[in-house]
């Protein structure tokens, strides 16, 4: 933000949001400019693309080795409270910490099929 604030969003659903310290969400406005965009060639777009000093693009080898993350489902879950509480004693990330012990035990339980 102009401020020096920190602009929280969030996504819901294909709509982004800008979250307000009350809570409140204000859908943020589109500001692509697709019909420049869709006016410009391919190599118009890789030239710009590789001036961008803060997002070079990416190789084909870099690319290769990407990993692809499953989308995020908010869910409601009942824990025991201890379990809850030593996870939150890791301090911020705690869900993501419960997210990957979960993936851990899945990967090991799946069946190879």
């Amino acid at each position: 933000m102009e401020d020096g604030r920190t602009m929280h969003a969030v996504l819901v659903g294909d709509t982004l949001y800008q979250k307000h310290a009350d809570g409140t969400l204000v859908p943020l406005e589109d500001q692509s400019d697709d019909a420049r965009l869709d006016a410009m060639t391919a190599e118009e777009i890789e030239a710009i693309a590789a001036a961008d000093e803060d997002g070079p693009p990416m190789s084909d080898e870099e690319w290769a080795k990407a990993v692809v993350l499953p989308a995020k489902v908010p869910v409601g879950i009942k824990l025991d409270r201890d379990v809850l509480d030593w996870f939150k004693a890791g301090g911020r990330g705690y869900q993501t910490r419960m997210n990957a012990v979960l993936r851990r035990y899945m990967e090991a339980h799946r069946k190879t099929g």
